[in-house]
């Protein structure tokens, strides 16, 4: 009886490694497959400027030589011979024209997402022009009614139901405007096998 168990223990306790090991080596495999392909960065350079000679906003797709030479042509300067036709993608994204200095395009990321190439970007802004636009975003709470026990006319109270004038406050500053940009920025994509889009972050 004791020699059976011996021969028999092994044998329980090999079958589950046999069965399951290789069934744990798929499923990890597959969901490092599936990450991949659900966020996979693509190998990509760009280049970005602030004076562009088209003031058009714009987001354009090159993939010929021709394309790509348009391309800086917007920008006014001449292409860099790097381009290859049938190999590489390009995209151009132009904010037109802008009142003042501050303002550029930030690239994010050049990524791939399922069946093509997605490029996401933000514009920067000068400090105080972002400030103003969140502080624009926040919901203004109403004032409380006006209620007083005054009669009306009182000196020193507002009629009951009279809206308050708001505070005068002083006048601020300006900031010099500066000369008139254009920013811009080229990104050359390693890859032409898929359609490009163009994302664009918008401020919070």
């Amino acid at each position: 009886m004791q020699s059976s168990n011996k021969a028999i223990s092994p044998v329980i306790h090999r079958l589950p490694r046999r069965q399951f090991l290789p069934m744990g080596m798929a499923m990890a495999g597959l969901m490092i497959s599936c990450t991949g392909a659900l966020a996979q960065t693509i190998d990509a350079r760009h280049w970005q400027g602030a004076t562009a000679a088209t003031r058009q906003p714009e987001h354009v797709v090159a993939s010929t030589i021709a394309e790509w030479r348009s391309l800086w042509s917007r920008v006014g300067s001449p292409a860099p011979d790097m381009f290859e036709a049938g190999r590489m993608n390009a995209v151009g994204i132009f904010l037109g024209r802008r009142a003042g200095e501050g303002y550029a395009v930030n690239v994010l990321s050049t990524t791939r997402r399922r069946d093509r190439i997605v490029v996401v970007f933000e514009e920067r802004m000068p400090a105080e022009m972002m400030m103003a636009q969140r502080g624009a975003q926040r919901p203004v709470a109403a004032a409380p009614p006006v209620t007083s026990s005054m009669p009306s006319g009182a000196a020193g109270f507002a009629p009951p139901g009279t809206a308050m004038a708001a505070p005068t406050l002083p006048p601020q500053p300006a900031r010099p405007v500066g000369q008139p940009t254009s920013p811009w920025a080229i990104i050359l994509i390693n890859r032409a096998d898929l359609p490009v889009s163009v994302e664009q972050r918008l401020f919070r």
